[in-house]
């Protein structure tokens, strides 16, 4: 098992719940890769021995431009994107939005940095959309599709 990685500062008051998140975190899927980043696509939990690779920054970032764009197009929020390759492998990815977001759709690229609602505005890192990833292989499809559940719980809990 790939130990899991933190990769964002934290007060003292806060490391028992990130102690708490990061065990969740290591055991939601064995046989896959679990990936937790913030809009930006910088890394914040990995189960990967390497989350700040441009392949894991890039595939968070297409999550954030296909949100945006769906947004856009007024065809709702995405919920999540699975993507199926011919080599056997398979990505879900799940964007998680804080408590009220789906509120705040209208606001959501139209002027507001990257197009994410709460993009660090006044620098408080509050109202951040998180991008959870899975990878797994194709024949661990349904495995991946219960680990992207544990992601975005753990991303909730992490926005509290």
């Amino acid at each position: 098992t790939a130990s899991t990685n933190i990769h964002k500062s934290t007060s003292s008051s806060s490391l028992a719940h990130m102690a708490r998140l990061q065990s969740h975190f290591s055991q939601l899927a064995p046989s896959c890769s679990a990936h937790l980043a913030d809009q930006n696509a910088i890394p914040i939990l990995s189960t990967t021995p390497h989350p700040g690779s441009p392949g894991l920054s890039n595939l968070s970032t297409a999550f954030v431009q296909a949100h945006d764009t769906a947004s856009r197009l007024g065809l709702g929020i995405p919920l999540r994107v699975t993507v199926t390759t011919g080599a056997g492998a398979a990505v879900i990815q799940s964007g998680v939005l804080p408590e009220g977001g789906e509120e705040d759709e209208a606001d959501i690229g139209h002027g507001h940095g990257n197009g994410v609602r709460g993009g660090g505005v006044g620098g408080s890192g509050e109202g951040v959309m998180l991008v959870g990833t899975v990878i797994a292989p194709g024949d661990r499809l349904a495995e991946a599709r219960i680990a992207s559940w544990g992601v975005e719980e753990v991303a909730r809990k992490f926005q509290r």
